[in-house]
């Protein structure tokens, strides 16, 4: 276990420091949006990571027979906490502070003896508290605008949860629904103040609230249920290992109620490692040697799943390697030579909706209107989404069927009301459908709409849509004077 720790915590010093770097601008960043991320394209993935290795730590400051390994402990917890703060993850530092008190309340509240030591721990965990609670303060003030965006998702994500709240909607079901739920809430609420904050969803930014939509209570439950018995686990035979193992998994829960760790492997390997070990050594003291037979059945069961599992995986990783040299190709102007190696592809890939809406979205480009539409369909199965609404409606208007082209641009502009792109088409429709009256209102409302994020686009839709105003006006000015004359 002190090998395990130790090559657990280089691994996340050695990501501290890749993110120290970038932020003195020494190494490069890995992403064009972010500029610290370690060797993931996100901070989450970073910060999440970096909490979810933090309580290792702990082992080494705990050791009391060598003083280097504990200043070693110190060292590595001072260089993750700075890699988090770079990251400028709000999550990452609410998980530090929660974690600290965790420790501080377990490791002071059994050495209480005497009325002065009891008022001091109160008095030190009062000031704690109320750091806490400032800090969460502050977090919430110091990007505002994310964290209302992140109600929104709960908020819709709650209403998922209430339409079926036992069974839940089953795997991948927030993808699949969620913008529709967002849609709807738009829907009723036009006036939100939402509205500004909404965007394209892919994740409840909550762990729990996920496994809730997926599994309703039961999924809860089980989980309720799993705490509990490794917090038994842990009571049943404390152990040094074992209290670490907790605190990480209490680091990881707390990462989880405002983020997506579980996107990536690292804390799912902490996770499965600290279950592993809480386990072991509750029931560390059981027999199992004359059940060789038992021990013997499930080793050939492993090893048969793994060997399917490599070959299953093979298979995977060909199939996106081709998947990405031909939608490269695609954006080289190569697209009607590439779409017999997207059906190819289907055979493996026919699930993935990244790479549905892909295909799909090639289909369009090379004018296989119906083709894109059946394609859109199969994947409208696995997500619900503001560029699949937008694509379905680009197919419609190339078949000239503007009247179902409009309903899908309506819909995407529910989804994500901030968006330019679907009012500046849904214009385009009203235009075809010679209806002047709702194109003059777009156009109207285009210009006058508040911009989010400023971009190139934006400005030439505005742009656009003042000239068409323009000209609509000088013509209808040149209708009056000839019917005066």
């Amino acid at each position: 276990m002190k090998m395990l720790n130790a090559m657990i915590l280089i691994l996340c010093v050695l990501q501290a420091g890749y993110g120290i770097l970038q932020f003195c601008n020494i190494l490069p960043p890995s992403s064009a949006t972010y500029k610290v991320t370690g060797s993931f394209d996100n901070p989450a993935g970073f910060a999440g990571s970096l909490c979810a290795g933090l309580p290792f730590t702990v082992y080494f400051l705990l050791d009391t027979n060598t003083k280097s390994i504990r200043w070693s402990g110190w060292f590595a917890m001072l260089i993750i906490s700075i890699g988090i703060l770079m990251s400028e993850s709000r999550t990452g530092l609410l998980c530090i502070a929660i974690v600290s008190i965790v420790h501080f309340v377990y490791y002071n509240v059994k050495k209480l003896h005497g009325r002065k030591a009891i008022i001091g721990f109160c008095f030190s965990l009062m000031l704690l508290l109320a750091s806490a609670i400032l800090l969460f303060n502050a977090i919430y003030q110091w990007k505002k605008d994310s964290a209302d965006g992140r109600l929104l998702i709960w908020k819709c994500t709650w209403e998922m949860i209430k339409d079926k709240p036992i069974t839940g909607h089953g795997i991948g079901a927030f993808e699949s629904h969620y913008m529709d739920y967002q849609a709807k809430y738009f829907e009723e609420h036009p006036n939100s103040q939402f509205t500004m904050l909404a965007d394209n969803v892919k994740h409840p930014f909550n762990e729990f609230l996920s496994i809730g939509v997926q599994f309703g209570v039961i999924g809860w439950g089980c989980l309720l249920a799993l705490a509990i018995f490794l917090v038994y686990c842990y009571r049943r035979h404390p152990s040094q290992e074992g209290y670490v193992s907790l605190l990480a998994l209490v680091s990881v829960a707390v990462f989880s109620s405002f983020s997506y760790p579980f996107t990536y492997p690292f804390p799912w390997i902490i996770t499965v490692l600290g279950i592993g070990v809480l386990i072991g050594k509750g029931y560390g003291n059981l027999r199992f040697s004359q059940m060789n037979m038992m021990k013997k059945a499930i080793a050939i069961c492993l090893l048969v799943a793994s060997a399917f599992l490599l070959f299953t995986v093979g298979n995977r990783i060909k199939a996106e390697m081709e998947w990405k040299r031909i939608s490269r190709l695609s954006l080289r102007g190569q697209t009607y030579s590439m779409l017999p190696h997207y059906q190819r592809l289907l055979a493996i890939l026919g699930k993935e909706p990244y790479f549905l809406y892909n295909y799909a979205a090639e289909l369009c480009v090379a004018k296989r209107y119906d083709d894109c539409l059946k394609t859109v369909s199969a994947c409208r199965k696995y997500w619900a989404d503001y560029d699949l609404e937008l694509l379905q409606a680009e197919a419609l208007i190339g078949l000239e069927q503007y009247e179902k082209a409009r309903h899908y641009l309506e819909k995407a502009v529910t989804m994500c009301p901030v968006r330019f792109v679907p009012l500046y088409r849904l214009q385009y429709v009203y235009k075809k459908m010679k209806n002047e009256k709702e194109a003059n209102r777009l156009a109207h409302l285009i210009i006058e709409k508040p911009v989010k994020v400023d971009s190139d686009i934006v400005r030439a839709i505005k742009r656009e849509m003042r000239l068409y105003l323009q000209h609509k006006k000088q013509q209808d000015n040149i209708r009056k004077e000839k019917y005066y004359e």
